[in-house]
């Protein structure tokens, strides 16, 4: 999975990039995007199987990773895993 982030002030815009069928690359926006400090938090809604997911992501940004927790809903039971991004070099 690839994240793309930008923040502009409190404000936190991207995409997640996940890997589809057959190969293809699924990009989902990111919503209710914040930057509060070394916090950061959004939404990411996908549709499986015609029934809508709703991950929430919240973290701690140190150096160059971000790492916290993604809460989520199944089967009416709630769900919880920790998760971690790491800053890519920019390509040129």
């Amino acid at each position: 999975m690839s994240l793309k982030l930008k923040v502009d002030g409190e404000k936190l815009t991207g995409t997640l990039s996940s890997p589809g069928r057959d190969g293809a690359t699924t990009e989902t926006a990111i919503a209710e995007g914040k930057v509060k400090g070394e916090d950061v938090s959004f939404t990411v809604t996908r549709e499986f199987n015609g029934n809508k997911v709703v991950s929430k992501y919240s973290g701690k940004v140190t150096a160059d990773t971000i790492k916290g927790k993604i809460e989520s809903e199944r089967n009416g039971q709630a769900q919880s895993r920790d998760w971690e991004a790491k800053r890519e070099a920019e390509k040129k």
